[in-house]
């Protein structure tokens, strides 16, 4: 195996085209007692995405502990008791890193918590409201379509995944079409 992999991918900028939008639900801002929960909650929800794609490390995509704690006033969970159901990133005008437990998928947390960062969003007045994501998530680009979202954007990322002397692999975007993306 190389120790050197050249990533290409498309990504879709989307913007929220949609009325005003209404919600209940209750998140709790991120804390730090949650880290590790968290850690685990994105990596496996991106895992999928990031081994289709190719890009290495395909089982690391969360921020570490520094990075996530000078966000974390942006990063939304929700919780059943003391385990996180899901999660989602409202950060200016873009929403980001919308992620929901294995075991909690398919029962409608990805479509309340996308109204939760609109509602969010739009009580704060940050427009336009934005998301990416990449055009191989079918499922997310239709959810989000759904909610009132249109592509806007079409984005050819590019990165590189290497491997260093210990087998470790790390990824670094090289072209992001202009968009601040990690």
């Amino acid at each position: 195996m190389e120790n050197k992999q050249i990533v290409r991918f498309e990504i879709y900028e989307m913007e929220y085209k949609g009325g005003t939008v209404k919600s209940d639900l209750s998140l709790m801002t991120f804390d730090e007692k949650y880290y590790e929960q968290y850690k685990n909650l994105i990596d496996d929800c991106f895992y999928e995405m990031r081994k289709a794609l190719n890009i290495q490390p395909y089982e690391k995509y969360c921020d570490n502990f520094e990075e996530l704690m000078k966000q974390k006033e942006n990063v939304f969970l929700l919780l059943d008791g003391d385990k996180i159901i899901s999660t989602v990133t409202c950060f200016k005008n873009e929403i980001g890193n919308l992620a929901v437990n294995l075991k909690y998928q398919r029962q409608g947390y990805g479509r309340k918590l996308m109204e939760f960062a609109i509602s969010y969003l739009q009580k704060r007045g940050d427009s336009p409201i934005k998301l990416t994501v990449t055009k191989w998530n079918k499922n997310a680009i239709v959810l989000y379509k759904s909610l009132g979202f249109e592509i806007t954007k079409e984005i050819t990322l590019e990165g590189v995944s290497t491997k260093d002397t210990d087998g470790n692999w790390s990824f670094k975007f090289t072209s992001t079409g202009g968009l601040n993306i990690r």
